[in-house]
């Protein structure tokens, strides 16, 4: 039932795509980074990335896949991973109805699995030459399939905010913040934050240096609220 659901509202986002087959273009960027120790320690951990945009007339698609694995010398493994996709209505150049889904299996929590969907406004809140922010709220529903108890769902208001600043023609400072505040107060809120510095190699190749914070009010027996990440990759934009 749970990958029905998934699977029909994905699917529901990415129907956007077939809509119309002029004026079409995609960008995508893809990343990949790694750690690897070895002596009195040894551990190996290994970040995937992928994110896509499709322009069709009046619709912006977004596409994305990310991927956390971790290994340690007793052979213990963790690992993370989200499918998401966006379908953003553009009204007018500053405003437009998006609708999202997202799923993510996490190993690190005390959740088998969480599927969000949610729906609203999207607004272009500020633009530059050199900047813009983006902002979204709606609301949704959030399903938590729990490790050895019963599945849960809550309805939430999802905000997000984008930020982006070109620092010069190679570099670029990116702020990400994501949050799904549930309705019930014994539910979990999540929210996710990005802070990100891209710096060009050469021609499409970049290097990503980024810190991430993940925050759950109710991460479950033992855990911790807050988890980080702090990253370096390779990004190659297509």
């Amino acid at each position: 039932m749970k990958k029905l659901l998934v699977s029909a509202a994905i699917l529901a986002v990415m129907s956007n795509v077939v809509m119309a087959e002029e004026m079409r273009s995609w960008s995508a960027a893809a990343e990949l980074g790694g750690t690897m120790t070895t002596g009195n320690t040894e551990t190996s951990t290994i970040k995937a990335k992928i994110d896509a945009t499709h322009t069709i007339i009046d619709w912006k698609n977004d596409y994305y896949a990310d991927v956390l694995y971790s290994e340690d010398e007793d052979g213990k493994t963790a690992s993370r991973w989200k499918l998401g996709a966006k379908g953003n209505y553009l009204l007018d150049q500053d405003s437009g109805i998006f609708a999202l889904a997202e799923h993510e299996q996490d190993q690190f929590s005390d959740y088998d699995s969480i599927t969000s969907i949610a729906a609203g406004y999207s607004r272009r809140i500020y633009h530059s030459d050199t900047s813009t922010l983006n902002g979204d709220i709606g609301p949704g529903m959030k399903f938590f399939d729990v490790k050895n108890a019963p599945s849960e769902k809550t309805g939430i208001l999802h905000i997000g905010l984008d930020y982006e600043n070109k620092l010069s023609e190679t570099s670029t400072f990116t702020q990400i913040l994501v949050s799904d505040v549930a309705f019930e107060d014994e539910k979990s809120s999540i929210t996710r934050s990005e802070t990100a510095v891209t710096a060009n190699i050469v021609g499409e190749l970049a290097m990503k240096i980024a810190f991430i914070v993940r925050h759950d009010n109710h991460p479950g027996l033992d855990k911790k609220e807050i988890d980080t990440e702090t990253t370096i990759t390779l990004l190659y934009s297509f």
